[in-house]
């Protein structure tokens, strides 16, 4: 008897909303460019929509894991390397409080203000998978240490007596009407091998980047040229003329449409006149008149 083998990867279905898209642009390969560039992803990106199927009532017949990338010329226009990141939207904010539920009082967790948070994610267990990352003092992030939230519940802080003493402590009550979040995350808390200690969740006051976990991020690296193959081709095996009293040798595209134009002269001595290069170079202004039908259209 053999056991199936059953995949666990599934195609990402993130709203376009929530992508962080970002750029860099080099002009070649040896040159190094540490600026980097902000797109809104609504400009430059789409959804992938499957065939329609009539028998299927389906109105939003999305293809999942599949998405259009339109690059827009008024931004990718120079010829060059442009490396493209796609990565899960983020969202930076503050740490009110590190505690524990007032029915719980084994589940730690920490408490953020909803205010901070965009409208969708104010709704209890909207930020049910997310990923938080932690800021130093310093500015810098903390490298290798991520939570990634279980639950996440408006709640209000309550108070509450410690023992016989006059000290009170606060502890947090689930209650919708509440303008915080209590975030369980994991893991926070100890293990059986050292019960003694517990996770690092993160301390008041400290800042926290959330982002959402429904995509790995994506690189992709567009060059744009001057020449593709097809333009080589007709080049090297299309159509030309070469005018000889004005020394303009013509290329044309499969539509006898001129591709490139070059100024065809030589450089002779100044004593004798003797030729010592023949020049091929480059014109900047497009003679219109070599056109390609008008030339031959006598023949």
């Amino acid at each position: 008897m053999s056991v199936g083998t059953y995949g666990s990867i599934r195609p990402s279905d993130v709203q376009i909303e929530d992508i962080d898209v970002f750029y860099t642009y080099i002009p070649n390969r040896e040159t190094v460019n540490n600026e980097t560039y902000r797109i809104k992803s609504t400009d430059v990106l789409s959804y992938r929509y499957l065939p329609i199927d009539e028998q299927e009532n389906n109105n939003e017949n999305l293809l999942s894991g599949l998405y259009n990338l339109n690059l827009p010329a008024t931004i990718f226009n120079q010829i060059g390397i442009y490396t493209i990141y796609l990565k899960p939207k983020e969202i930076k904010t503050i740490i009110v409080d590190c505690n524990v539920l007032s029915a719980l009082p084994n589940v730690n967790g920490i408490t953020v203000d909803i205010n901070d948070l965009p409208e969708k994610l104010r709704s209890n267990n909207a930020l049910q998978g997310y990923r938080i990352e932690y800021i130093n003092d310093d500015g810098t992030k903390l490298r290798n240490s991520v939570r990634y939230i279980v639950t996440s519940n408006k709640v209000v802080p309550v108070t509450q007596n410690i023992g016989n003493t006059n000290q009170k402590s606060i502890k947090y009550r689930f209650d919708d009407a509440g303008t915080l979040l209590f975030l369980q995350v994991t893991p926070s808390s100890s293990s059986d091998i050292k019960p003694n200690l517990t996770p690092f969740i993160g301390k008041p006051g400290q800042k926290i980047i959330l982002s959402n976990t429904y995509f790995n991020p994506v690189v992709i690296e567009v060059e744009l040229v001057e020449n593709t193959i097809d333009t080589i081709v007709d080049i090297v095996g299309g159509e030309q003329i070469k005018d000889v009293n004005k020394g303009i040798l013509t290329y044309y595209n499969k539509d006898r449409d001129i591709l490139k134009q070059f100024d065809l002269y030589e450089i002779k001595d100044d004593v004798d006149y003797t030729p010592l290069y023949e020049v091929k170079e480059k014109r900047q202004n497009i003679d219109g008149s070599q056109n390609f039908d008008d030339i031959t259209g006598d023949l």
